[in-house]
């Protein structure tokens, strides 16, 4: 879920004279161009979640001119009075609007800084909710997470009416949608937890008593049709919301959020959204599934949002911008592992979590193979048992590609289970280990064993292995009781390097792939390179016809680039099967590639 409209507790701040200045610019988008965004399809928890009623097709975003202002480029995403094949909700029930969502998510994230965004929306009436917001980039649920909405319009009267004493406000109680701009941040708080909001939702925005939050109103000129600027002012200590209406600032609270260990989320990266969201939970209109829960959307359709820009300043002295998935790892990756060497490793309740899914499992108490620490449990008679190691940020294992997971385990022999990984996007794979067989080196005697897994195998046809949450699993859905442990879990390369006395073993310069594949729109192609060297990427239709290339200097470990689905002079590929081939090093390699209608 993207909001949460509950009952939860008002967090009251205090805050202190901020001595600080704007800084050097650290990054911007100027929207030439799509390549730090990727475009979201569907409507899925985030209709369920907000009762949304759109659906997100990659046709309603694209880069076009301002509207007056010659020469100038923004994001546009256009809202439409749409149905149709495909469009539907999860359940497959059909839909009646359409819109368009942008994230950049394993392409572009952000850890304090001034971030400034000029936005322009279009005439919301009734119905239209639109936000540009961030989402951090931990492997946590929401909220956990954490959520951080730059603006966001389109409230419901209730909500506008509350603050309207202040920040433009004039009380009567007659503001429109038009007229009314807020901000938000959403985090857990297990002070928040109670029967009503189990979740534990902590919301700025959620404040009955109408002491901090301070939604700007501008009744002479309302808020829509014309650019405004909105910025977070965020560092270590604080985040400051604000919005530029006419060269005048204007701040959306009483005073800045004061981060305390309850909001700990805020002081990790997160990732940037845009989306024109149509009806749902935060405005008047009505909820998915239920046309009785509020009013018919009158948003005149279509309509068109813009974001000329988006930039990064240093603030306070803070601010970074990190370009594409985190580093790399390399050598040996440590996940579970006492004693066998590695290059860097996860650490258990400080970089990762032990989770048992569903309470499937109780702890046991069979010693560890190597060690002081180990993995013991019993199942608990749920008919299927889960659990994994999960690292608290995304884990890059791209260097991996050629490599093994690897790990110890103690489990009777009649047991059938899955060993499997998940990646930040939902995707999961699993290979089988059968009752009583030998499979990837495990004799199944009931003893300690070693599994030896070649990550080919493990990695499955979308794992993508630069951004893992999971990264080791194990699943049984047979419902075999049964007491059994792991240890000494961990990835090695075929390349293992910085571990002293590793073995040494020849790599190949590339791993080629492409992310999704079939696709539409846009896809990854992604490859690693041994060391810094030129590259050429040529995509070639099944004919052998050059259709557009890609060359430029790539970095050591892993590398990608965006294919849109276009030729070199901007024209739409037909569907059909693509090869794309990279030449680096003096060698090559080729992929195919399928591009849907």
């Amino acid at each position: 879920m993207r909001k949460f409209i509950a009952v939860v507790a008002l967090l009251l701040v205090t805050s202190s004279t901020v001595h600080a200045q704007v800084g050097s610019l650290l990054w911007e988008d100027n929207f030439n161009n799509l390549d730090h965004w990727l475009k979201v399809t569907g409507n899925g928890s985030w209709g369920w979640g907000n009762g949304e009623l759109e659906f997100y097709r990659n046709e309603n975003v694209d880069i076009a001119p301002v509207p007056g202002e010659a020469g100038n480029n923004a994001l546009r995403i256009i809202a439409r009075n749409e149905s149709g094949p495909g469009i539907v909700d999860q359940w497959g029930n059909p839909l009646n609007y359409t819109s368009g969502k942008v994230v950049t998510k394993s392409f572009v994230s952000v850890q304090y800084g001034m971030i400034e965004a000029r936005v322009q929306v279009p005439n919301l009436n009734l119905g239209g909710w639109p936000a540009v917001w961030m989402l951090g980039t931990a492997t946590s649920n929401w909220p956990n997470c954490g959520e951080v909405d730059l603006m966001e319009m389109g409230a419901g009267k209730a909500f506008r009416d509350l603050h309207d004493t202040h920040n433009g406000g004039n009380g009567l109680n007659n503001s429109t949608v038009n007229q009314m701009v807020g901000a938000n941040a959403i985090y857990y708080s297990p002070a928040s937890v109670n029967p009503g909001n189990p979740a534990g939702v902590a919301s700025l925005a959620y404040d009955p008593s109408d002491v901090y939050d301070r939604p700007y109103y501008n009744y002479a000129s309302p808020l829509v049709a014309r650019f405004l600027l909105y910025r977070l002012y965020w560092d270590e200590n604080s985040m400051r919301f604000t919005v530029v209406d006419n060269g005048v600032e204007h701040d959306l609270y009483a005073a800045p959020f004061v981060l305390g260990p309850d909001s700990d989320e805020f002081r990790q990266p997160f990732y940037l959204l845009a989306n024109l969201a149509i009806g749902g939970a935060y405005t008047d209109a009505y909820r998915l599934g239920d046309t009785g829960s509020g009013l018919p959307i009158s948003m005149p359709l279509p309509a068109t949002m813009y974001v000329d820009y988006v930039r990064v300043y240093q603030w306070n002295g803070q601010g970074e911008v990190t370009l594409g998935p985190p580093a790399a790892r390399d050598g040996r990756f440590g996940l579970f592992t006492d004693n066998t060497p590695t290059s860097a490793s996860l650490e258990t309740g400080v970089t990762s979590d032990i989770f048992v899914w569903e309470s499937t499992l109780v702890n046991g108490s069979t010693p560890p193979f190597e060690g002081a620490n180990g993995l013991a449990w019993t199942t608990n008679a749920k008919g299927w048992f889960g659990a994994g190691v999960m690292s608290r940020q995304p884990t890059n294992l791209f260097n991996f590609g050629d490599g093994f997971l690897k790990f110890r385990i103690k489990i009777p022999a009649n047991v059938t289970f899955k060993i499997g990984v998940i990646d930040v996007w939902g995707n999961q794979y699993y290979v089988q280990l059968p009752a009583n067989q030998t499979k990837y080196g495990l004799v199944r005697n009931g003893q300690w064993g070693q599994v030896t897994i070649p990550v080919t195998d493990l990695r499955g046809p979308a794992i993508d292995l630069r951004m893992l949450s999971y990264e080791f699993v194990i699943l049984e859905e047979g419902g075999a009781a049964c007491t059994f442990a792991l240890d000494d879990i961990y990835w090695e390369r075929a390349v293992v390097t910085g571990v002293e006395g590793a073995e040494v073993a020849p790599r190949a310069p590339s791993q080629l792939t492409s992310m999704p594949n079939p696709f539409v729109g846009s896809t990854e192609l992604r490859f690693a390179l041994t060391q810094p060297a030129p590259y050429e990427l040529t995509v070639f239709d099944a004919a052998g016809k050059r259709v557009t290339e890609f060359r430029g200097i790539g970095r050591a470990g892993a590398n990608a680039v965006r294919w849109n689905g276009r030729d070199h002079d901007g024209r739409s590929a037909k569907p059909g099967v693509y090869w794309y081939q990279l030449v680096s090093g003096g060698r090559s390699e080729s992929r195919k590639v399928v591009l849907l209608q």
